[in-house]
Parts: C-alpha cells; structure tokens; sequence
C-alpha cells in the first residue's frame, strides 16, 4: 500500500517531465489563452448506482490562442452529492501561433453544480499543427443541458 501511494504521489511529477524538451529539436515553450462555447448533443443516458451518466458529442468554438472548432464526444457522469466528472476526446481544426492545422485534444474534468476545472492535452497534429504539442487547464460553466462555456490556458510548442 506505501508502494501505491508513493507512485501516485509521484504522477504528478512525471506529468511535468513531458515539458522537458526531448532534444535540441523542440521550439521554445509558449503559452496563452482564450474562451470556448459548445453545443452538445446527447446520445445517450445511463442510471448506475445513484449516478446518471450521459455520453454526448459537442462542438466547440475556441478563440484565443486557439481558433477554430473542435468536435467531440465524450460522457459526463453526474453524482448523488452534486458533483460531476467528464472526459472527452476530439479534434480541432484552426490555427494556433499563426499555423492552421488540426490536433487531437482531450480534455478530463471534475466539478460541483455548474461550474469545474479540468485539463487540455492536445497531440497528433496535421497540416500546420504538426508536431504541436499543448497542454493547460480549463474552466467550464454549464449552461444548459446541452450548452457551456468557458475559459482555458496552454502551454505549448512545436517539435522543429
């Protein structure tokens, strides 16, 4: 059990070896930010031990550092004590640091009530956004049952 709760303790750290450049290769670390709106679409709902489980597709619209639309999906999972845990994965097509491409983004988020904090990991670009590499947290509120909107900040860079 201390073997467990050391290597947990420690992900964290491990997390933050991912910003270390890998080798002379990579450009300077930058970082920004902006706002999102999205519009989901729900396909989905599950009741499970008290909680409610929806899975969902969404489109994003990004501005900002990132501009462009992401498409999604993903499932959210609602608690008996009011909180909420989400997960979801997609692409966005737009353009960063005045290269357009496309890149997978997910994002993992937790919650009370409307509003949480969760964190951004993009990877796997094309075109212009090849070799992009971003990560940062967001802030959602949830608007509606199909709508939120929100803010985020990244850090990222491009593999030269």
């Amino acid at each position: 059990m201390k073997v467990l709760k050391a290597a947990l303790a420690a992900l964290p750290l491990l997390g933050s070896l991912l910003w270390l450049p890998a080798s002379a290769n990579a450009s300077t670390l930058s970082s920004g930010s902006g706002r999102f709106t999205a519009t989901g679409e729900v396909t989905s709902v599950l009741q499970a031990d008290g909680n409610t489980i929806v899975t969902a597709t969404e489109v994003q619209t990004l501005t900002g550092t990132l501009t462009g639309t992401r498409v999604a999906s993903g499932t959210m999972t609602f608690h008996p004590d009011g909180t909420f845990t989400a997960h979801d994965t997609g692409t966005f097509t737009g353009t960063i640091d005045g290269r357009t491409g496309s890149i997978t983004i997910s994002g993992a988020s937790s919650g009370t009530g409307n509003s949480g904090s969760g964190e951004i990991v993009g990877y796997q670009g094309t075109g212009g956004l090849a070799g992009l590499h971003l990560q940062g947290p967001f802030f959602p509120a949830i608007e509606s049952a199909t709508t939120a909107e929100g803010t985020y900040s990244i850090q990222f860079h491009f593999d030269s």
